[in-house]
């Protein structure tokens, strides 16, 4: 089954949001070239990442549309954005020289959110590992992978508040849109589940 018309559209809305993540760092550029890797890998780590959120409740149009089943095509932003998004604080440990940039800081309360990229981190890697165990928790994988929604919130908050690329008002109101899209999707997908439970 080949691409269609809408496929094409997401695609290249999809393609654009990265190029968007790219063209916000090379027009205003740190001193520091690793700098501005560690803020391009946040950037598009979060859109890859939120892609593969939104589209979750979407798997009969994502096959209609694409003409791939739902899981390789979700895996495949999943994982991209698995591997920025860890490249993000990596980036940043060899800058610093300093492996605390893993560790989450839970109080004053003001550090968690200042921070809240570090347990977001932690959670996307434990909602990852839900789906590689899911035949051992046949009962819990599915609660334990939707704390990928709560890493995006947590994401979107460390970057409003001290992600340098969120300055820029139209940055600004892109990715904090995006993630208010991963979170209506959670919904519809919640309620999917109820309709198709009930």
């Amino acid at each position: 089954m080949a691409v269609t018309r809408n496929g094409y559209l997401l695609l290249g809305i999809i393609a654009v949001l990265l190029f968007i993540s790219g063209a916000v760092v090379v027009k205003n550029p740190s001193p520091s070239l690793l700098t501005n890797w560690i803020r391009f890998a946040g950037l598009a780590g979060f859109v890859l990442l939120a892609v593969a959120a939104i589209m979750t409740p979407w798997s009969r149009e994502i096959y209609r549309n694409f003409g791939t089943s739902f899981v390789p095509f979700h895996h495949m932003f999943a994982i991209s954005g698995l591997i920025l998004i860890t490249l993000h604080p990596v980036f940043l440990a060899i800058r610093l020289m300093n492996a605390t940039v893993f560790l989450p800081r839970f109080w004053p309360f003001y550090d968690l959110l200042i921070f809240a990229g570090r347990p977001a981190l932690i959670l996307i890697y434990i909602a990852v590992a839900a789906i590689l165990l899911r035949r051992f928790i046949p009962g819990y994988w599915r609660a334990l992978h939707a704390l990928i929604w709560v890493a995006l919130i947590l994401g979107i908050i460390h970057a409003d508040l001290i992600g340098t690329d969120m300055e820029n008002p139209v940055i600004f109101m892109l990715f904090n849109g995006l993630a208010v899209v991963a979170v209506g999707a959670f919904v519809v997908k919640r309620l999917k589940g109820r309709a198709g439970a009930s």
